[in-house]
């Protein structure tokens, strides 16, 4: 009896042991997971509040705002017609009417001294110097009236050098309505383009045109988006875009269009990065004349070059008078075998400062 006694303790103590590991054997499992999972939130925690470095985000990047409104043409012409608007919105001519470029309805080759009522509610103009002029109204409609041949003012479903020749038959006396949602617009030699509300760049008329060969766009094409401002003149269009990118279109002989080959641009082609504004035709916005007399006969000369100010404040010029290279243009104006000093790499430019 006694063995029995015996042999059920050594049993029941063998068991308590075995208990005893087991349950030391899985609190060591716990302790260990526990110390796993609190390194891991330790770490957590540690990535969370660790500094992360700063990356540039797309908001951040160049981006380009321009307010069109503080470039409003108010005053602009020469010995041949001056345009003027005044504090009331009211834009006023004089000068020839020989395309009927004053809006009255009539035709004539009187010279009138005295400005005449075009229109109201007029916030920008701008003369072409080729006898049609066009007007922005303050609900963005786009009106003009002049000279009609080359389809800057529409209306002309072909052109023909017939038409350019005999131009003073084709005319609009009256205002015509151009385009609407307009917020800027200039013109061209021949053409017209314009900034609509939603940063899209539209062009009509004869974009370039020589012996032989012409581009004549009936009705208004999109050309670009995403633009925050347009220019004009004599020679050749550019429009800057929110990037900074620079687009330019047109006459380019003298590389005044910055970009090299092309003597005749009929399609936008990059120009020039990192710019913040650009100017073509003229970097002044008014003349400074009061009265049209004060231009004494003496006709502004466009610019035959394009003009950028880059982000960081510093001028670039391209075109005609520019570098130290000189080329013979091809029969240009009236010229044969025209040598002028021109490129079309955009140099440093020192500008005085002058009125944008």
């Amino acid at each position: 009896m006694k063995k029995w006694l015996i042999l059920m303790a050594v049993i029941t103590g063998l068991l308590l042991a075995a208990c005893e590991n087991s349950g030391s054997a899985q609190d060591g499992t716990l302790q260990e997971e526990n110390a796993s999972e609190a390194a891991s939130g330790e770490n957590t925690v540690a990535a969370e509040t660790e500094e992360v470095p700063e990356t540039e985000t797309a908001s951040e990047a160049f981006s380009v705002s321009i307010d069109v409104r503080d470039h409003y043409t108010t005053n602009i012409g020469d010995p041949s017609n001056l345009y003027r608007i005044d504090e009331n919105g009211v834009l006023w001519g004089c000068g020839n009417n020989n395309y009927g470029q004053l809006g009255q309805g009539t035709q004539d080759v009187e010279f009138h001294s005295e400005m005449v009522k075009i229109a109201e509610n007029v916030v920008h103009v701008d003369d072409s110097q080729s006898g049609f002029v066009i007007w922005l109204t303050e609900d963005g409609e786009l009106y003009g009236c002049g000279m009609a041949a080359t389809g800057a003012l529409r209306g002309r479903e072909a052109f023909s050098e017939m038409m350019l020749a005999n131009s003073k038959e084709f005319v609009f006396t009256e205002p015509v309505l151009l385009f609407t949602d307009v917020i800027y617009a200039c013109c061209g030699r021949y053409d017209v383009a314009c900034l609509t509300s939603d940063g899209s760049v539209w062009i009509w008329g004869l974009v370039w045109y020589e012996s032989g060969g012409y581009d004549f766009r009936k009705e208004p094409e999109k050309v670009l988006e995403n633009a925050v401002w347009i220019t004009g003149g004599f020679f050749n269009h550019a429009a800057l875009l929110k990037d900074g990118t620079v687009w330019t279109w047109g006459y380019n002989y003298s590389g005044n269009c910055g970009v090299e080959g092309p003597a005749l641009i009929s399609e936008p082609l990059k120009a020039a990065d990192g710019v913040e504004m650009v100017w073509t035709g003229r970097m002044e916005e008014n003349v400074d004349c009061d009265s049209i007399e004060e231009f004494n006969g003496e006709y502004p000369r466009a610019m035959e070059n394009t003009v950028i100010r880059r982000s960081d404040s510093s001028y670039w010029i391209c075109g005609a008078n520019v570098g130290d290279e000189e080329k013979v243009l091809p029969v240009y104006y009236e010229a044969t075998d025209f040598p002028l000093v021109c490129t079309s790499e955009f140099l440093p430019f020192d500008y005085d400062g002058r009125e944008e």
